[in-house]
């Protein structure tokens, strides 16, 4: 560990150790809106955690570090680079990654790269020059310990006559002692690069014991027991790779459109590649994905529902079906949204493609909320200038005073925007 980062540890060191100790629950985060109704804080001093959260306290809140928000924009469905565990706040920068506190208030621990970074969280741009390439990091239990993941991209000065060459290091925390980098791999890069993606490097994800690293279109493997690169996947891609059990299912770029190929999460080789041309691709369920594709002499693109085990077709939506930002929801539904002015929102059975139900309604009743997020069996959306929760699989109204519409909770805090709308905010589970 670094000097700077020993000093920094301190007694939040104590904190995240207590709080990744507490008794374990899951989810639960909103976020507020104008004229939001408040939600009654827990009266227990205790931390408390609620499976699916429908309410958030607007009076115990927790004002993350300017990393959470920072070079990011707001008209994304997940803008911030934030994951949570168990009220613990960890934070990807582009050149390191930031640990907090999301109960209490404290000074945030920073983990730094090995070498100097590409891109220093100071020369993120904010508003519409937003450039801060940092996704959030991955959380995900190995060895009867749970880790953050993050990636980012250095640049290793050559000694002597020596020529400098740039790398991606995954860096590995555990939860535990989350001050400090417990394991890191580094991945050479080639000096060729598409342009503006200099700095661009996450993690994608876990499929089986690999860790999917992405980094300047190209789509690494590393193993979790001995923390080496195992594979480098063939080809150049482009953002928005997605796994579904063993698959790890991506956009290849070709001299066309890009194309969407099934690689082995084991291996990093080709499954399967789909025979039409691509234009987006999102999770659809625990083993499909949702695409929008056009096939040949087709007169347009259309969504297509895939088994991401073999890439078969499952369902074929109709031109006029929300498909192009799919999320499951952790119980049976699959939630698709579309359009930003005037949303549209269905939601679909994962294994047959079956429409469920869809905003706004043929009786012209009930409008499309934004959906912010789909977990547990809820969405947590703002409609109408104010947060609400929706049961997904019936799509009818559950919470209308939540306090906030999270972008991402754990059923002990919820983040979303900060009052001003230049960072994020916690705010506690609170029913």
């Amino acid at each position: 560990m670094k000097l700077r980062e020993v000093i920094a540890y301190g007694t939040a060191a104590i904190m995240f150790a207590a709080l990744t100790a507490c008794s374990s629950g899951t989810s639960g985060d909103k976020e507020t809106g104008s004229g939001a109704g408040v939600a009654k804080p827990s009266a227990s001093p205790s931390y408390k955690s609620f499976a699916a959260p429908t309410r958030f306290s607007l009076d115990e809140t927790i004002l993350l570090p300017m990393s959470a928000g920072v070079g990011k924009s707001s008209m994304a469905k997940h803008p911030f680079p934030v994951a949570l565990h168990n009220g613990a706040v960890f934070i990807s920068r582009p050149d390191g990654l930031d640990a907090i506190h999301g109960y209490r208030k404290s000074f945030p621990v920073t983990i730094t790269s090995e070498h100097d970074p590409m891109m220093k969280l100071k020369d993120a741009g904010s508003g519409f020059a937003a450039n801060n390439p940092a996704e959030a990091p991955l959380i995900t239990s190995f060895g009867r310990k749970t880790w953050v993941f993050n990636a980012v991209v250095t640049r290793v000065t050559g000694a002597g006559t020596a020529k400098s060459h740039d790398m991606v290091e995954l860096m590995a925390v555990d939860t535990a002692n989350a001050g400090t980098k417990a394991w890191f791999t580094e991945i050479a890069l080639p000096d060729e690069y598409p342009s503006g993606d200099e700095a661009e490097a996450y993690v994608v994800g876990r499929g089986g014991d690999a860790i999917v690293v992405y980094a300047r279109g190209q789509l690494f493997g590393v193993d979790l027991a001995s923390h080496q690169r195992i594979w480098e996947a063939a080809g150049t891609y482009r953002k928005g790779a997605v796994i579904a059990g063993d698959r790890i299912v991506a956009m290849r770029k070709n001299s066309d459109s890009p194309q969407i190929v099934g690689l082995d999460a084991a291996s990093g080789k080709d499954a399967w590649t789909s025979p039409r041309t691509s234009q987006e691709l999102s999770a659809a369920g625990p083993d499909a994905v949702m695409t929008y594709e056009k096939a040949p002499n087709a007169d347009g693109a259309r969504n297509y529902l895939l088994d991401a085990a073999t890439g078969a077709i499952r369902n074929t939506l109709p031109k006029d079906a929300p498909g192009s930002d799919c999320a499951y929801d952790g119980a049976a539904v699959t939630i698709c949204t579309d359009g930003f002015v005037n949303p549209k929102v269905a939601a679909y059975d994962p294994k047959t493609g079956q429409e469920l139900w869809r905003l706004p309604d043929t009786a012209g009743t009930r409008v499309a909320p934004h959906v912010r997020l789909v977990r547990a069996g809820l969405i947590y959306a703002m409609a109408n200038g104010h947060p609400v929760v929706l049961d997904a699989a019936s799509g009818k109204d559950k919470e209308n005073q939540p306090g906030i519409a999270p972008y991402i909770t754990d059923g002990y805090v919820g983040i979303t925007e900060s009052k001003d709308g230049t960072g994020a905010t916690a705010y506690r589970a609170v029913g």
